[in-house]
């Protein structure tokens, strides 16, 4: 499906993923919000309104499965068309240089825009300048506003196209800067994947819960390998067999986020790196859904081997790409001593 977003000759977006925010916003909405006795939703056609002490927003098109464990809200849904948004009911009396909107996850083929409208009125209709995302993915969104003025009201606007499932965006946070944020990179590679003890400092710093970050740990336990769904939830921690400070990998997929066809492709013991973002589930520290395993005891995807003719040792067993054992004349992409190949 293309996308098609619209631009804006005067407006600049700065769109920096992978990053969080170390300097305190001027005004922020999160979720649930101080009203969320009075706004349960289902739904996604509903407009209701967020507060925060004496601020107030309006939430058009959003869900928030009537904040049932949810510290988020989603828009776009299966069944039709929307377009959602977020909006100031009040106007901010500082200068907003940056609008950060911290999109956890997103369908991207079914988002035809996100932007954001500044106006000098609540009705938005005498509209000043408008801000468009030019890139769409899980990050922070930075939208930049260049003649930022004082007392001015705010929309983040969400154009979704009718999508395969419910919840196409999901958002967390929209945060309003006078200035330039200070910005801390929390990337990083599979050669520095963080412990599960620097995992969870992390989330209790809150910082880069929107970027995903690779993880590495042992598999402690393991809940559920769905082979109707594809993917799995388990347990991994610092030192195998411990369970004590252990982080829940919730939902995840396979190596290069293959789904799981067999329970055993996963085992108590095994080194994994995974790849997701990071999560406070309740109690729970966690990696969200829809992460992967980047490696599985040194084993990596199909995404990142090289082609070799021969192996190291030839005597090694070899296995098939779902851990079954095969002959060596078999062809195609093979694993020999902890190592992909391509048997030609």
């Amino acid at each position: 499906m293309k996308k098609f977003l619209r631009f804006s000759l005067v407006a600049i977006l700065a769109l920096l993923s992978n990053v969080t925010f170390a300097d305190e916003a001027y005004k922020t909405l999160s979720f649930p919000d101080e009203n969320s006795e009075n706004n349960t939703v289902s739904a996604y056609n509903k407009t209701w309104t967020a507060t925060i002490g004496s601020d107030s927003w309006s939430i058009e098109n959003f869900n928030n499965n009537n904040w049932k464990n949810w510290t988020y809200i989603k828009c776009g849904s299966k069944n039709f068309e929307s377009v959602a948004a977020i909006s100031t009911t009040f106007a901010i009396d500082k200068a907003i240089s940056n609008v950060v909107v911290t999109i956890d996850k997103v369908t991207a083929d079914y988002v035809n825009s996100i932007y954001l409208q500044v106006a000098t009125d609540a009705s938005f209709t005498n509209i000043t300048e408008t801000v468009n995302a030019t890139t769409i993915e899980a990050s922070d969104l930075v939208l930049q506003v260049t003649n930022p003025t004082a007392g001015c009201y705010y929309k983040v606007v969400f154009d979704c196209a009718q999508g395969s499932s419910n919840g196409i965006i999901q958002v967390s946070k929209v945060a309003y800067y006078e200035g330039a944020p200070e910005i801390v990179d929390i990337t990083n590679t599979p050669e520095t994947a963080y412990t599960i003890a620097k995992a969870k400092e992390l989330i209790d710093a809150g910082e880069g819960l929107s970027t995903a970050v690779y993880v590495k740990g042992y598999i402690t336990e393991i809940s559920e390998v769905s082979t109707s769904y594809g993917n799995a939830s388990y347990y991994i921690n610092d030192t195998a067999g411990s369970t004590d400070g252990q982080l829940m990998v919730y939902r995840g997929y396979y190596l290069d986020g293959a789904k799981f066809t067999s329970e055993d492709q996963i085992e108590v013991g095994d080194e994994v790196i995974v790849y997701g973002t990071l999560t406070l589930y309740g109690t729970t520290y966690e990696i969200n859904s829809g992460n992967y395993i980047y490696s599985i005891n040194g084993t990596t995807g199909i995404n990142n081997i090289t082609t070799e003719e021969e192996t190291v040792n030839s005597n090694a067993p070899i296995y098939n790409l779902a851990g079954q054992r095969v002959s060596k004349d078999t062809k195609g992409i093979l694993i020999q001593n902890g190592k992909k190949f391509i048997n030609k």
